[in-house]
């Protein structure tokens, strides 16, 4: 068995699979509860990376996670246990979106990192990794305070013999045309340390090379069809008619004790992007970014649009309807940033310099995140009781 060989769960649209077999790993397994991610899967089996082909040995199901078990997994790719050295996977994230409703540990998708930490331990790997959104760092937990919920996931992990590893990542510093924060776990034996790599790209200027426009993942595609453009109508047309690149319609947010005014932030799928700066974060419904293109005028960004702005490649396959396609795009973890983490994992598993040891102490957040949860339990303590209480504001302007 190959010591640079993964197993996958909640694989999506293949897109942190995709990077790491870029990068030189081999996929063995990968699953999911969706139809549309698992025919997305299979559809692109045998898409040509360098002289290999993806998930050309790995066995594809259409599965419910809580229902799979090590062993299960394990002879269905003819291996044992410890033979992996790791399982990766992109657990729901809507549980904590800041774009959902923030349920966390009550929605019952919140409840499927337990498995993947079951799984983690039934299969004995050395590694696992996570890709989850920003707003699970200062998620709440059971006892409703910010941060909680990523210490007790963590606390989990080391019950079950894993160290971890927690960056936040904007996908623009590696090279992706997007500007998308996204939090990474790593979880590791005491005494094999795995730090994700310093980043490749930089927003101004210095002697990394600069942030990748949206006009990269353009040019990438094949131009756009006059049976794809979507273009916007009733109020929104007139709310967007004269709207400049770079801005979008207002929408208000709850009044505070700290802001009567409250905050306002741009309404979702009311924004004009800009092409010379990258992408913003491509979602995972049809509320994408519009463009002001020469030919066609003021439209959505279409999915092969948004599907290159993730780094995928412009001939991979998409299964699905149209909502379909634009929710696998969305929730899937840029190939490119699957490829980074990836070749460098790489190099730290070919290297067997490491001491396991056991630990019952969590290594402590990086100084940046553990700031960013204090903060946010400071805003919770001056703001949290009226924000829950009023009323939340809907009226919106043009920027």
């Amino acid at each position: 068995m190959s010591n640079a060989c993964f197993i996958s769960l909640f694989s999506g649209a293949g897109g942190l699979d995709l990077g790491l077999e870029q990068a030189g790993w081999t996929g063995l397994y990968a699953a999911d509860i969706d139809r549309c991610a698992v025919d997305t899967l299979i559809a692109n089996r045998g898409f040509p990376i360098g002289n290999r082909r993806f998930l050309e040995r790995a066995v594809v199901e259409h599965a419910d996670v809580q229902q799979l078990t090590g062993d299960m997994i394990l002879r269905k790719i003819g291996a044992e246990r410890g033979d992996v050295p790791l399982l990766v996977g992109g657990p729901p994230c809507q549980s904590w979106s800041s774009a959902g409703r923030q349920r966390g540990f009550d929605d019952p998708r919140g409840q499927l990192f337990a498995d993947f930490v079951r799984l983690a331990g039934e299969l004995g790997v050395r590694w696992l990794m996570f890709e989850n959104v920003r707003g699970l760092l200062t998620a709440r937990g059971p006892d409703g305070q910010p941060g909680s919920a990523l210490h007790l996931i963590r606390r989990r992990l080391l019950d079950a013999g894993f160290q971890t590893a927690v960056h936040l990542v904007n996908a623009a510093d590696y090279g992706v045309p997007q500007r998308r924060v996204r939090l990474i776990v790593v979880g590791y034996r005491v005494g094999d340390e795995f730090a994700v790599p310093s980043p490749t790209h930089h927003k101004a200027d210095c002697d990394r090379p600069a942030w990748r426009p949206l006009q990269d993942a353009l040019d990438a595609v094949v131009p756009v069809h006059e049976s794809e453009v979507q273009r916007p109508t009733g109020l929104l047309a007139g709310q967007m008619k004269d709207l400049a690149p770079g801005t979008g319609v207002k929408s208000m947010g709850k009044r505070e004790a700290t802001r009567p005014g409250g905050h306002w932030g741009y309404k979702q799928g009311a924004f004009v992007t800009d092409p010379s700066r990258p992408g913003r974060t491509v979602t995972a419904s049809g509320q994408q970014d519009w463009l002001r293109d020469p030919q066609h005028g003021l439209r959505k960004l279409t999915a092969r649009e948004c599907a290159a702005l993730q780094t995928f490649p412009a001939t991979w396959t998409f299964c699905g309807k149209q909502a379909d396609l634009y929710r696998l795009i969305g929730n899937a973890v840029p190939p490119k940033i699957g490829a980074v983490v990836g070749a460098a994992l790489l190099a730290h598993c070919e290297r067997e310099d490491h001491t396991l040891a056991s630990t019952t102490s969590l290594v402590p957040l990086p100084e940046k995140l553990a700031s960013a949860v204090r903060y946010t339990q400071r805003e919770e303590f001056r703001n949290g009781a009226s924000r829950r209480a009023a009323p939340d504001r809907r009226a919106r302007k043009v920027a």
